[in-house]
């Protein structure tokens, strides 16, 4: 590059942030030099130019915001180098400094930001005990950590992780490839790596005061995970934000669900990625952003606490018969901004005029939401948001008066545009407006006298940034213009002239002007740091609010939809009686969807083998289950006539096809990871859904991969195997298997708590003799006889010679299969038998080993174990 002052302090700048593309402050203008100009340029859609051979692009500053978002999600860093002087009042170069590293995971700008999302920057801790993680939303103030320990195979981790879907990462590099984080989070997540090992926070040997309260006492690898989120925001945005002290969170009171039943169960997206199909956009009737993201959290990380549950309950079955209240909540809701962000943005010093007077048009609701809150009545479910609500009344009450007072009625969006500050707010402002407002007055006066004394009544006083205020006169009339007017500018049909009245008057105005200006940004500034001082009443306000608009959004999804009050309890049941798929029913006329029933656990089976046709709903009736039980423990209503759910700790399903070519992996192996998972990670409380486990390799290992498996997951067959006493009902998690294998169905009668259930099809032929089959979607018990697969390969379109062609093969397999004995592929031994003789007499060590599953127990209870077999040998 040229060597230069300018080109010099640009130089500067980059090498300090070499892997951000650097937007550096010229004027109106962030300008990008050189590789930066290069890569940023086809991104934003800009013209590279060049000069002195430098490549260069830029962008207006107003609209910035634009274009750092289109950088970000190219996974682009962007650093913001500000003027830090006025070009005005400096003589030769202007300061800059980086005021700002902009990330995935740091954005605070609604412009770059999802209204309804949240957008968490998290942070990993790694050791040989286990891992902390602290995650942060600076949009909206939340900041917390946790801890896990023996989590092997990390993964309560990863389903976390799932849960948060974060920007961005801040972890380690040799935590990151412990963790294979580049290929387990996928490609919208940015990593960024930070040494952890230097100090904590910047600048500073101490350690926040909140590291010695309580809740962090022996919690070190959270507290670890949270000091360096800190520092990471430190670094890139030049602070921390007071608002940004962490609480910290205990994650296993909540439903553990990974990432396959986040995304087979469209949770909060629907396959083709869209929110509205998923369970999210079916239950967001929500009024503010608040409630949505409020909404969204809930989906993503449901209750174990039946006391909170029922909490919910009760709160929106209130709500459910306050038709009329809802309407009016509804109303005032919809005068609401999403204060969470703009109290955030406060904190970061972010906060625009026209945030400022959102914030106040939302606190003149106050009194009409205490008001909907009183006429609900001390009984009232909702009674409890009133102590709450009036402890934040003064805190509010203070903040709505400073803004009322200060702030214009319609500010704009920019200080630099003036007009924000009301009149009559500080006495200094209204005379230095006044005397700009009166300079116009003298403008419109001076000009009318010009006129009369010239004889030109065309002349006009106007107004540029170049050379201020000037006479313009039309070539016509030059020959009147008096020798007291001096040329400044020549135009192709006019010349303009300053005189020393007009002079004089312009240094007055401006320089009133341009106080004002400063004056208003210093008032404005005083005003911000004001209403920050109230910043926790204010987000404790928030999140009231956002709560509220949440369980108002399950009451109205229950009215429209007539869903019921669910019973959650401490029992293994899941009873669900004419329960209904909450999303496909509404892609569906109204009353066409076929509800279904099902009773796991208890007296009931503990293991449903589902058979039937193709496009049954077979896969519908799975995921449904899983729903209802889901939307119970988060406190909402749901699709059923009745329903009871003992409570659920992990949803863990293997449903559908995917492979994983980035880890080098088929589908075959992506199906056996998922169910390897389930197998290690399922409890007694968990509900696991499988779905045609073992189709992706040949027949027979499929099917006995599928016979393990189930045998596996059975409470009968494991008390069997492990030599325990017999139970008349013996406990396992509920388990809803999904097969074609009709195969399967004999472990019905050979292992106890094992039940067989078919999707009901029928065939009839009509006049001329052509076979039509008819899905009845209704599930019944026992297994099904066929399949139907021929006839869906049909309806497919494939050609006739190719379909009778598959019904001969598939009619001498039938004859060759009733050849065969029953059960023949796969031994039908008794419970607790081996196939085979063993070669050596069981030593009780090796029964300990066989009994051993090795994904269930620490390192450390492993290498006892070894030493005390040693010492039996």
């Amino acid at each position: 590059m040229i060597d230069t002052p300018l080109m010099r302090q640009y130089q500067a700048l980059k090498a300090s942030y070499p892997h951000a593309i650097l937007f550096f402050r010229l004027g109106d203008f962030y300008e990008m030099f050189g590789d930066d100009a290069k890569t940023a340029s086809p991104i934003l859609g800009l013209l590279l130019t060049a000069r002195q051979a430098i490549p260069m692009c830029g962008v207006p500053a107003h609209s910035a915001s634009n274009y750092i978002a289109k950088l970000l999600k190219a996974g682009h860093k962007v650093a913001v180098a500000e003027q830090m002087e006025d070009p005005s009042q400096v003589k030769g170069l202007v300061r800059r400094q980086v005021i700002r590293l902009v990330t995935p995971g740091t954005v605070v700008e609604d412009e770059l930001l999802e209204a309804v999302a949240a957008n968490y920057l998290v942070s990993l801790e790694l050791d040989w005990v286990g891992w902390g993680l602290a995650c942060m939303e600076i949009s909206t103030g939340e900041f917390w950590a946790t801890q896990v320990l023996n989590d092997l195979g990390h993964r309560q981790l990863f389903s976390l992780l799932a849960r948060l879907d974060p920007a961005e990462i801040v972890v380690s590099k040799q935590d990151a490839d412990t963790l294979r984080l580049k290929t387990a989070v996928g490609p919208k997540t940015a990593l960024s790596f930070l040494d952890f090992s230097k100090a904590p926070n910047a600048g500073s040997n101490e350690r926040p005061s909140w590291t010695g309260s309580p809740p962090w006492h022996n919690r070190h690898l959270a507290a670890r995970a949270a000091l360096a989120v800190g520092r990471y925001v430190v670094e890139t945005q030049s602070h921390l934000s007071d608002l940004l002290t962490p609480s910290y969170r205990e994650i296993q009171e909540e439903m553990l669900l990974d990432e396959a039943a986040i995304r087979t169960l469209e949770l909060v997206g629907s396959s083709t990625g869209q929110r509205r199909h998923s369970l999210w956009g079916l239950l967001d009737h929500c009024r503010t952003s608040m409630g949505s993201r409020r909404l969204r959290s809930w989906i993503l990380h449901p209750l174990l606490d039946i006391g909170e549950i029922e909490r919910r309950q009760n709160t929106v079955e209130e709500l459910l018969d306050r038709a009329q209240s809802r309407k009016v909540l509804a109303q005032i809701f919809g005068e609401i901004a999403d204060i969470e962000r703009v109290v955030s943005r406060l904190g970061t010093r972010a906060a625009s005029p026209r945030d400022l007077a959102a914030l106040r048009n939302s606190l003149l609701q106050t009194d009409a939401f205490r008001s909907w809150l009183c006429e609900a009545g001390p009984a009232s479910a909702l009674s409890s948001y009133q102590p709450v609500l009036e402890g934040l009344a003064q805190p509010l009450e203070d903040v709505r008066h400073l803004l009322e007072r200060s702030l214009a009625d319609r500010p704009p969006q920019r200080l630099s545009d003036g007009g924000i500050i009301r009149p009559g707010y500080d006495t200094r402002l209204d005379e230095l407006m006044s005397i700009k407002n009166d300079g116009q007055k003298y403008i419109e006066t001076l000009e009318e006298q010009e006129r009369r004394s010239t004889g030109i009544g065309s002349l006009k006083i106007g107004y540029n940034s170049v050379f201020g205020y000037y006479i313009e006169v039309t070539r016509p009339h030059l020959s009147k213009v008096p020798q007291r007017f001096t040329r400044k500018q020549t135009l192709a049909n006019a010349e303009r002239f300053i005189t020393p009245e007009l002079k004089e008057l312009e240094v007055k105005m401006l320089g009133a002007q341009d106080k004002a200006v400063r004056l208003e940004a210093e008032l404005f500034d005083e005003v911000r740091r004001r209403a920050l001082q109230a910043h926790r009443a204010l987000l404790r306000f928030a999140a009231l609010l956002a709560e509220i608009d949440a369980l108002s959004s399950f009451a109205e999804t229950a009215f429209l939809h007539e869903y019921v009050k669910p019973r959650v309890d401490l029992s293994h049941e899941l009873t669900i009686e004419e329960g209904r798929h909450p999303m496909v029913e509404c892609t569906l006329p109204a009353g066409a969807f076929v509800p279904n029933s099902l009773s796991l656990n208890g007296p009931d089976p503990q293991v449903l083998i589902l058979t039937g046709p193709n496009m049954g709903g077979k896969s519908t009736f799975l995921r449904q289950n899983a729903l209802i039980a889901l939307m119970a423990q988060i406190g909402s209503f749901v699709p059923a006539k009745t329903a009871t759910v003992g409570i659920v700790d992990k949803i863990l399903t293997r449903i559908g096809s995917q492979d994983a070519l980035s880890r080098n992996e088929s589908t075959f192996m992506v199906e056996m990871r998922e169910t390897a998972h389930i197998l290690s990670s399922a409890t007694l409380r968990s509900l696991l859904i499988l779905d045609e486990v073992g189709r992706g390799t040949s027949t027979f290992d499929g099917i006995s991969i599928a016979w393990a498996v189930i045998e596996h997951l059975s409470a009968a067959y494991r008390t069997a195997r492990e030599g325990a006493p017999a139970e008349a009902s013996p406990r396992g998690p509920r388990v809803l298997f999904a097969t074609h294998y009709f195969e399967l169905t004999e472990l019905a009668e050979l292992l106890p708590g094992v039940r067989n259930a078919n999707v009901e099809a029928r065939e009839w032929t009509d006049a001329e003799g052509r076979t039509e089959v008819v899905f009845l979607h209704k599930i019944a018990t026992g297994p099904a006889d066929r399949s139907f697969g021929i006839h869906v390969a049909q309806l497919a379109g494939l050609p006739a010679a190719c379909l009778n062609r598959a019904r001969e093969i598939l009619s001498g397999l039938e004859n060759k299969s009733r050849a065969m004995p029953k059960g023949s592929p796969l031994p039908n031994a008794p419970l607790g038998t081996e196939p085979a003789l063993p070669l050596f007499e069981d030593h009780p060590v090796l029964r300990e080993i066989r009994l051993l599953h090795p994904d269930e127990i620490t390192p450390l209870t492993a290498l006892e174990r070894i030493h005390r077999w040693k010492k039996g040998l």
